[in-house]
Formats: C-alpha cells, structure tokens, sequence
C-alpha cells in the first residue's frame, strides 16, 4: 500500500519537535508499506532553511529517512506572524501540488493534515487528481482553536469561511483522524457521521526510551549545574497556547519554601525570550531555560528530572479533549506529571500518573509534596508507564491506523472493479 501523507510542518527523525508523522509511517514501512511524506524545507521551530543551500535550484528535492520518502517543497522564508508566513503557506500549498505531480509513483490514500487549512486542502486536490482515497487528519479544531485563543473573532468573515471549508474536508474524506477523546462529539456537531472518525491519539515511541541515546556535552554540562537539585521539567513549544507564565508564578511561590526544586524549560518559541526576561527580572534563580533537544535526545534528558510540568489555559476548547505529546513523553519516561487544566478525567487521572492542579499555587504545593513523598511519586510515574504501554505506543496506534487503510482500500478496489 502506498500512503502519501501531506504537513506543512513535518519533520525528520533528529530534528526538535513533534515526530508523529515519522513515529507512524516508521511502523507503517515495518509492515511492507511505502509511505511519503510532503513537509517544507523551512523549519518552522528555528525559522531557518533545513534542505536546501542557498544556491541551491529547483522546488523540490527528495530525501529518504529509515525507509521512507521525504519529499521537502522550497517554501518562502519568515519570522514572525506577517505577510511572509502567509507567502510561506502558499508556497507550500502552491508548489506541493507541482511536486506531487513530479512523483510518479500512485498512492492509495493521500492524508492532509491540519496544522493549517491549506495543507488539508492540498492533499484533498491531489487524492482527486490521482483518484485515491482521501483522509483528513484534523490535529487541532480548525478553527475553533483560533477562535478559542482569540485570534480571530466568531462570526468574523475568515471564520466563517474557515468553518466552510473544514465542513467540505469533512464530507470530502473517508476518515477524519482525530486526536482527542471527545472530539468525535465536535464532528458529530458539524452535521457528520461519527462512522467517519477515526481516534488516533498521540503516543510515545517506547524504543526511544528503552534504548536512550547520551545527551551532547552542552547540555549535559547545563544538567550537571542542577545536580542534587529536584527537578520539574517542561519541553516543549514556548508560546502563548503553552500558558507558562503559570509555572514562573509557580517558581517564584516554591523558591520561597525550598531552594532544592528547580524549574528546568526546555524548548523555543516566541515567548521563550520574555519569559526568560521575566525570570531575570524577577529574580528567579531556581528557573532555567535551555534550547531544543532532538526529539531522540528527550528521554535522556526526562530521565535527569523528577517531575513533569505541564500548563494549559481554562478554554471551552477543551471540552472536546486533549492529546499532549509532552503528557505521552514524561509518562514513557515513568515521570510523574503535575497538569494545571481544568479539563475533567485527564490521563493523568485516569493513569493515576501525577497531579491535576488548578492554579500556580497548587502546582506548587504538589511539587513541595512530590519533594517530600519520593516514593509514592515514582510510583505514580510507574503508573504513568504502564499505562502508555497499554494504549498510547506508536505500534498500537500505527495498528489502529493500519487496519482501517486495509479496510477502506479494499473496499475502494470492490467498487471500481
């Protein structure tokens, strides 16, 4: 089977941030299949050109990683949220559709995935022109995030023809992949047959962490400053959906009763440097920020922490669920999770994991008493192990995955015949 799986913001093994499409086409290779992904060879992490040199021709180029086939589209360069990230968009959309053509190669299913509308849209145009099945992979609710964030206004023109054309993909497609628990109810909202959902959570790749590869000797150097301290760990995105101003108000209330807990960031984003500002102005010297790691390297790193720090901001959004990457990565590590959310049943809670907090001073309170109670913390990230290698391992989501492909191209090659 040939799957060709369209995001904008895909990235190879041994790079910094989410690897979900390389955890599951991975296992989908395992299996015999060839899988194809069509990412932008501007890292939207570092703001840098990752594929090509700069006198380097042409739109596209081909590249192959553990067995599967990367096909990086030149997108036009940005900074920051201005008329080039929208240029850098397009050029995605505009050029990827070209590049698809320039593979010959038929795929069965062509999955386009929402990280914006755009890419979605792209690979709904390509399943059409070379009459595949068509998966729509929705990882946030477009655009019900943005309008839960306030970026854009409800009833404003652009929501209204973003919510148009999310309902087109919906019809449109054979699944609609789903990361959330809840987030068939939002489907089912729209008007649509939950027979179309598809729960494909986010998950952790347990090899990774049965099999650590050493941290590089800057950051190993940086962990040995904290030694003896007990430390709370947060990695991931630095930006305003993150809410990490909480866990700074949580530093300066904890610094004030034990000196021993340290807060340790790791990540980038555009709000790393005020909230790195912050810190020093607030003289937090039981705070420490450090840049991204590979996403290879986070177990080594999870392994030198104590606890999880994880800060969501109280929206209606989450009514419809959640599916952190970071919650499946300190759980694997058999890291005990402290979330401030007011989200009911998290998986912290059904996994009996960590903590659920409310606010920055109950945040603090639970790491003044995860200090305190050593045993029954590590117990709790024991928990939080077991429970991801029962249902959130990639080769059981790849599994879930996999058996509805076989089923829907069968049934697809019944009825052309």
């Amino acid at each position: 089977m040939k799957f060709w799986i369209f995001n904008h913001y895909a990235i190879p093994p041994g790079s910094s941030g989410i690897t979900r499409d390389y955890d599951l086409a991975k296992r989908l290779v395992r299996h015999g299949h060839q899988v194809t992904i069509f990412a932008s060879s501007y890292d939207h992490r570092s703001r840098k050109e990752r594929h090509f040199k700069q006198d380097e021709k042409g739109f596209y180029k081909i590249e192959e990683y553990d067995g599967i086939r990367y096909v990086w589209v030149r997108t036009t360069p940005y900074e920051g949220n201005n008329i080039n990230r929208v240029l850098n968009i397009l050029s995605y959309t505009v050029r990827g559709f070209f590049a698809s053509r320039k593979v010959t190669d038929n795929p069965d299913i062509v999955m386009g995935t929402i990280v914006h509308p755009f890419a979605a849209f792209l690979g709904y145009a390509v399943s059409k022109m070379r009459k595949s099945l068509f998966y729509f992979e929705e990882r946030d609710l477009w655009p019900e995030t943005l309008v839960h964030l306030g970026k854009f206004k409800p009833g404003s023109f652009i929501v209204k023809i973003l919510y148009q054309l999310e309902l087109f993909l919906y019809k449109k497609a054979k699944r609609i992949i789903v990361l959330f628990d809840r987030a068939h109810l939002y489907v089912k909202s729209r008007g649509i047959s939950t027979d179309k959902v598809l729960y494909v959570p986010n998950g952790a790749d347990l090899e990774r962490y049965d099999e650590r590869i050493p941290l590089t000797n800057d950051i190993s150097e940086a962990l040995q400053i904290l030694k003896g301290k007990f430390i709370g760990v947060y990695t991931g995105a630095h930006g305003l959906a993150n809410n990490l101003d909480v866990l700074l108000d949580a530093a300066k209330l904890t610094k004030e009763k034990n000196k021993d807990i340290h807060f340790l960031f790791v990540g980038a984003g555009v709000e790393k440097e005020r909230l790195h500002k912050r810190a020093l102005d607030e003289l937090l010297t039981n705070v420490t920020f450090i840049d991204p790691i590979p996403k290879e390297m986070i177990p080594s790193l999870l392994k030198e922490a104590d606890v999880g720090l994880i800060s969501m901001w109280d929206a209606d959004l989450y009514k419809w669920g959640m599916s952190l990457n970071k919650v499946y990565d300190y759980m694997a590590a058999e890291l005990p999770t402290i979330i401030k959310c007011n989200i009911p049943d998290t998986i912290v809670e059904k996994a009996n994991a960590g903590y659920k907090v409310l606010d920055a001073v109950e945040l603090s309170e639970k790491l003044l008493l995860s200090f305190n109670s050593r045993d029954e913390i590590k117990q709790k990230g024991k928990n939080g192990r077991k429970y991801v290698e029962q249902y959130h391992s990639w080769d059981q989501l790849a599994n879930v995955l996999l058996q509805a492909m076989n089923e829907d191209v069968k049934q697809y090659s019944n009825e052309r015949e």
